[in-house]
Order: C-alpha cells, then sequence, then structure tokens
C-alpha cells in the first residue's frame, strides 16, 4: 500500500510497479540469456545419445567375450583352434548392434598355445564402424 496522496490512501510515482519498459528489457535478458544457453543444451543432448550407444556397445562387446571366455575355458587344452575359429558373431535386434568376430593372429605355431580373439561391435545402419572392440587370448591345446 502506499502512502497518503492529496488525502487519500494509494499508490505513490515511487510505488507504480514496472512500466512496460522494464518488462521488455527483462524479456529482452531472458531471450539473450537462453540463447546462450540453448546450443550448450544442444550439445549434451547429443553427446548423452552418443554415449548411451557406446555404452551399450562396450556391454555387447564385454558379455560376448564373456561368453567365448565361458565356452573355452583355459583349465582345460582339450580346445582346439578349429573350434574356437567357427564362433561367430551375432545381431542383436534389440539394441540394433552387431557384434564380429575375428582371429587377427591365426592359429598358433605349437601347441598348447593361445589364439588372439577379437569382437568388434557396430550399430546394424553402419556396420563398417565398430563402436567397441575387445580382445582376449583363448588357450588351445590342438589345431
Amino acid at each position: 500500500m502506499g502512502m497518503m496522496r492529496d488525502g487519500r490512501w494509494g499508490p505513490t510515482k515511487t510505488d507504480a510497479g514496472l512500466g512496460l519498459v522494464e518488462v521488455v528489457i527483462a524479456m529482452l535478458l531472458l531471450m539473450v540469456i537462453s540463447l546462450a544457453v540453448l546450443p550448450l543444451m544442444i550439445t549434451a543432448t547429443q553427446s548423452s545419445v552418443s554415449n548411451r550407444e557406446m555404452a551399450k556397445a562396450n556391454a555387447l562387446a564385454s558379455s560376448t567375450v564373456a561368453a567365448l571366455r565361458a565356452q573355452f575355458p583355459d583349465s582345460t587344452t582339450a580346445t582346439s583352434c578349429g573350434s574356437v575359429r567357427a564362433v561367430t558373431g551375432e545381431a542383436d535386434a534389440e539394441t540394433g548392434l552387431t557384434s564380429t568376430i575375428t582371429f587377427p593372429g591365426g592359429c598358433p605355431a605349437r601347441y598348447p598355445g593361445t589364439v588372439t580373439v577379437t569382437v568388434s561391435v557396430a550399430d546394424m545402419s553402419a556396420p563398417g564402424t565398430p563402436l567397441s572392440t575387445v580382445s582376449t587370448k583363448i588357450l588351445v591345446g590342438k589345431a
């Protein structure tokens, strides 16, 4: 409530509230700040999507390697190089990712030896570009 003016109570000039100019300036400042923050929010969202895809790819590669290690344990030398090389990758329809298993070193020259196994995970829509690559060695006792 304002002070008494001309014998009645009411707002004075200093207590009249915000004028149109002040409101327009506040809106202008809000717009400038919003435009400055908007690119940061867009970049953060894109990074989040990319990181989510990379995390899914890493999880698929790790689980594929874990399954290989469980299928061919190091506790036995009965595993043959041919049986390890017969394993193939798979597509995961739920995530849209596909795993590819390669054997860069081939079979060892002497037995027992190890076979290097590399699991690469790529997006089904861009199969040539791996999102994640994990390698392991599997003990083999025969060709």
